[in-house]
């Protein structure tokens, strides 16, 4: 009963709800013989089904994802530093512990976990820009870096890298300081569907790193079973769109010369 409950409650959110009406409206096509319209909203249905109630989506991120397994942190060589790509907090003052973790946060707390076994003698932190309603622009490396350094998370010193617009700019900016303090080795911390296009941005821009994976969004990834259709969610959505960012990113950093 409570599993019927749950999936009544889906169908009626925004993509259940969506693919109900497309639903009816292509039977009624169907019924009717109107083959014309039936192209346009049999098209959008499928697309919605493909998308929101398949495991497609989970089994697009993970064949990202499965090109990074997870490491062994206890075996981890030793790094000159342990860089961590933004994306995963930021800084709010309306939140009670002062910032607000996002989809990303196994970033973070990856690299403290290494930081705390003396994977790196320092902590680089990475993060894009937030703009107030003031008209003010937050940096969500320095909030990030003051927010562990006021509850002492880290046990090797921080360093920001200031406001950083995309990847590409994180990249630069860690090959500069690898290049400036003969650095051989950068643990790079993100997301395992992101750590392909990062290790290739880097490896350009001739930052010397050792991958370290984590925040695994698939079912497969993550050790839970693959329904084989689900009430449509927008849970399904946001992997696809994920996944869809990634190839899109993929080849625009090509496109640019930047891997």
């Amino acid at each position: 009963m409570i599993s019927f409950l749950k999936s009544l409650v889906d169908l009626l959110e925004p993509p259940g709800l969506i693919w109900l009406v497309l639903t009816i409206i292509s039977v009624l096509h169907i019924r009717r013989r109107h083959w014309k319209p039936l192209w346009l909203t049999g098209s959008a249905w499928l697309l919605l089904t493909i998308t929101s109630a398949l495991p497609v989506p989970h089994l697009l991120m993970a064949s990202l994802e499965k090109e990074w397994p997870p490491v062994d942190l206890a075996t981890l060589p030793e790094c000159d530093a342990i860089m961590v790509l933004g994306g995963g907090v930021e800084p709010s003052v309306n939140e009670p512990s002062g910032i607000h973790l996002k989809g990303g946060a196994d970033r973070l707390f990856t690299a403290l976990a290494l930081a705390r076994q003396g994977k790196g003698k320092l902590l680089l932190i990475g993060g894009g820009v937030f703009k107030k309603l003031d008209g003010n622009t937050v940096s969500e490396a320095d909030g990030t870096k003051l927010w562990i350094e006021a509850r002492q998370l880290s046990a090797v010193p921080v360093q920001s890298l200031g406001n950083c617009n995309d990847t590409h700019d994180e990249a630069v900016k860690v090959a500069a300081l690898a290049k400036e303090h003969g650095w051989q080795r950068v643990a790079l911390v993100t997301s395992a569907y992101h750590m392909r296009r990062t290790q290739a941005v880097f490896a350009k821009a001739g930052a010397p790193v050792v991958p370290v994976p984590c925040n695994y969004e698939s079912a497969p990834m993550r050790g839970r079973p693959l329904n084989w259709f689900n009430v449509p969610n927008a849970t399904h959505l946001l992997l696809f769109e994920a996944w869809m960012h990634e190839v899109i990113g993929w080849w625009g950093y090509r496109l640019r010369g930047w891997i």
